[in-house]
């Protein structure tokens, strides 16, 4: 099971926990709850930003080998 997919069973998780804490009238803790889970979608959100940038590299990668450049001989610059 992937990270992303950990994190999304993590933040419905958490969904489920704030419900029952408002039936229960447990305030304070939906609202601990609530900053967990707003980490967990900042989590999701960064591993997505990860993913985008991995397939922007692969794609230039690919650009470089159909251009006979190979990419492990490129030096970065700055």
């Amino acid at each position: 099971m992937t990270t992303e997919m950990k994190e999304k069973q993590c933040a419905h998780s958490l969904i489920y926990r704030m419900e029952e804490c408002l039936i229960k009238g447990e305030l304070e803790e939906a609202e601990r709850t609530v900053f967990d889970f707003l980490n967990s979608i900042r989590e999701l959100k960064r591993l997505k930003a990860a993913n985008e940038n991995r397939q922007q590299l692969e794609q230039v990668v690919q650009r470089l080998r159909e251009q006979g450049i190979l990419a492990e001989r490129v030096v970065r610059i700055g």
